[in-house]
C-alpha cells in the first residue's frame, strides 16, 4: 500500500490563535498536499484578527461556516435579522466590531461548498454544515434516514463538513461522512485543537482514502487572561463565560446554552445572567440540554 496524495481538513478556529497557530505547526510537520478550511474561522475567541492575517498568509482555502456567514453580513440589509440585538449577542456584536472591514468582506466571499472532483481517487465535497444549510451538522447522533435524505443531492462518495464540534467518520448510503472536529472550541471533552488528515492510498488498481484524526496539545495557561485583557469577557459578560469554559473544558457550554435558551420564557431572554445562572443548576456533563 503506497499513499499517492495527502490532504488536511482544519475547521471551526472561532478566532483561537493559539490552537490555530499549534496546529499549523502540525499540519506543516505532515507535509500534506493541500489544507482546506472547512469555515466558522471567528468569534467566540479574542484573536479574530489574527487568525484571519493568518488565514489570509497562508492561503488556504476555506467555505464560509455560521459564524463567518453572521459576523461578515452583520449590521448590513443581508445579515440574518435574528442577531440584530447587542445585548442578546453581545460576543457577535463585539467580534464584528473589532474585526477590520477588509475581513468581514473575506468572510462575505467565502463559498458555501468547494467540490474536488478531479483528484486521482474518489471525489470529496466541502462544506460546513448540510447542503445549502451552514447552521445545521451531521453528528453521530443523527439519525441514518435524515442523513440520505439530506445528503441526496450529494454525488460525492466523501462528505467532508465540520460544525458540531466533534470527530465523525459516518457511512450512510454509500457515503462517508467525515468530520475533524474543532481546532479552537472542541466540544468532546478534549480540549486539544482537532483536525482531520485524509490520505489517498493505494493497493493494487484502487485508490481510497484513509482518515486520520489529529489532536493537538497547546497552551491554554493564558485563556483567560486573554480574554479579559480583550476586553471580549466585559462586552461578552455571562455568554463571554460560558465561551471561556468551552475553550478550556473542551465540552460544549456555549452551544448547549444556546439550545436550551430557545425554550425558555421571555423574561430569562431579557436577562442573560440569570438565565446563565439557571442554565448552570440545570445543566452540564451527563445532563445536557441537547440530551432532553
Amino acid at each position: 500500500m503506497s499513499r499517492i496524495l495527502r490532504l488536511a481538513f482544519v475547521a471551526d478556529i472561532h478566532g483561537n490563535l493559539p490552537a490555530f497557530e499549534a496546529t499549523v505547526t502540525d499540519i506543516q510537520a505532515q507535509t500534506p498536499d493541500a489544507v482546506y478550511l472547512l469555515g466558522d474561522l471567528v468569534n467566540r475567541c479574542p484573536w479574530n484578527n489574527e487568525v484571519m492575517a493568518l488565514v489570509s498568509d497562508l492561503g488556504w482555502p476555506s467555505v464560509q461556516g455560521n459564524h463567518d456567514l453572521v459576523i461578515g453580513t452583520l449590521n448590513t440589509p443581508d445579515g440574518p435579522p435574528a442577531f440584530v440585538v447587542r445585548d442578546r449577542y453581545p460576543v457577535i456584536h463585539w467580534t464584528w466590531d473589532q474585526l477590520h472591514p477588509e475581513s468581514r468582506a473575506v468572510l462575505c466571499s467565502l463559498p458555501q461548498d468547494i467540490y474536488l472532483d478531479n483528484l486521482p481517487g474518489p471525489a470529496l465535497r466541502l462544506t460546513h454544515g448540510i447542503p445549502g444549510n451552514c447552521f445545521v451538522g451531521i453528528t453521530p447522533d443523527t439519525p441514518s434516514e435524515r442523513i440520505e435524505r439530506t445528503l441526496s443531492s450529494v454525488r460525492q462518495p466523501i462528505y467532508i463538513s465540520a460544525h458540531t464540534h466533534r470527530p465523525l467518520d459516518r457511512q450512510v448510503d454509500g457515503k462517508r461522512i467525515l468530520n475533524g472536529g474543532s481546532v479552537g472550541m472542541p466540544y468532546n471533552g478534549d480540549p486539544r485543537a482537532q483536525y482531520l488528515i485524509l490520505d489517498l492510498v493505494t493497493d493494487g488498481e484502487a485508490a481510497t482514502w484513509q482518515p486520520y484524526f489529529r489532536q493537538v496539545t497547546y497552551n491554554l495557561s493564558s485563556m483567560e487572561s486573554a480574554f479579559h485583557q480583550s476586553g471580549m469577557l466585559e462586552a461578552g459578560g455571562p455568554i463571554g463565560r460560558l465561551m471561556l469554559r468551552t475553550v478550556l473544558t473542551g465540552e460544549p457550554w456555549i452551544s448547549d446554552f444556546g439550545y436550551w435558551i430557545k425554550s425558555q420564557p421571555p423574561a430569562l431572554h431579557a436577562n442573560l445572567e440569570s438565565a446563565v445562572q439557571r442554565y448552570l443548576d440545570l445543566h452540564g456533563p451527563q445532563r445536557w440540554s441537547f440530551n432532553e
